[in-house]
């Protein structure tokens, strides 16, 4: 009792109190604020989750990020560059692309100038795509993906109808994968806690990664907030603060 903790919730975070299971409950990592503790464990969760448990990344293998300067994808440029692995992202505006960089991105592209594809061939190419978008997009991942690559699939921004060619997945081993976090079980969503437990709080401890937060909002204006988000002005994460 008494202890500062953060928390992976399955919904309902829009609340003064919350019930969260055992599980999913972490300690503050040494040195971090609440508040900078709030916008660290579904990010970084999901960070995880799609990087080494469904694509199983091994060092040296590359990323193809999309909504790179999102909460989560400011999370996974420094968690994949900390662990080895390579990022290419795409954003939609300089700026952020510029952020990506400073993160740790080595390869960058304004998806306001058309197809990634040959920007990313040209880069070397990609053993992983995270894709929160869908639609048409997953065409062009699969043009990037080197053999045995793996698409991960965690949002349809895009849409949900996508044209895959199945003669390229065939022939080069290609994997396409639907992940969410929210869904999984307790015990699936506790496993990924200790993993980050183990391994990414020493690096949140020593500053060497940290979440990138956009903005705070009092709770009274959500509606302000969520809009802000919508219109995708945020880079990193919007968090809502409870009056004291």
């Amino acid at each position: 009792p008494g202890d500062e903790v953060c928390a992976l919730l399955t919904g309902g975070g829009y609340a003064t109190r919350v019930v969260v299971p055992a599980v999913q409950v972490l300690p503050v990592p040494k040195g971090v604020s609440l508040e900078t503790a709030a916008a660290i464990p579904e990010v970084f969760a999901t960070a995880w989750l799609n990087l080494y448990h469904e694509a199983a990344l091994k060092p040296g293998e590359r990323v193809l990020l999309h909504a790179g300067a999102s909460g989560l994808g400011t999370a996974v440029i420094q968690l994949a560059t900390a662990f080895g692995n390579p990022v290419f992202a795409t954003a939609g505006d300089k700026a952020k692309l510029e952020v990506c960089r400073n993160l740790g991105a080595s390869g960058v592209w304004n998806r306001n100038e058309g197809s990634f594809v040959d920007a990313v061939t040209a880069w070397g190419g990609v053993d992983m795509v995270l894709d929160p978008v869908g639609g048409n997009y997953i065409a062009e991942d699969q043009r990037v993906l080197n053999v045995d690559g793996r698409i991960v699939l965690i949002g349809l921004m895009g849409g949900r109808m996508a044209e895959v060619d199945l003669g390229i997945m065939l022939i080069k081993r290609q994997r396409l994968i639907g992940s969410t976090l929210r869904s999984r079980t307790v015990e699936d969503k506790g496993e990924v806690m200790q993993a980050l437990y183990r391994h990414v709080w020493p690096l949140l401890a020593a500053g060497q990664i940290e979440p990138l937060i956009d903005s705070t909002w009092p709770i009274e204006e959500v509606e302000e907030a969520m809009a802000y988000v919508a219109e995708n002005r945020n880079t990193g994460k919007v968090l809502l603060k409870i009056s004291d």
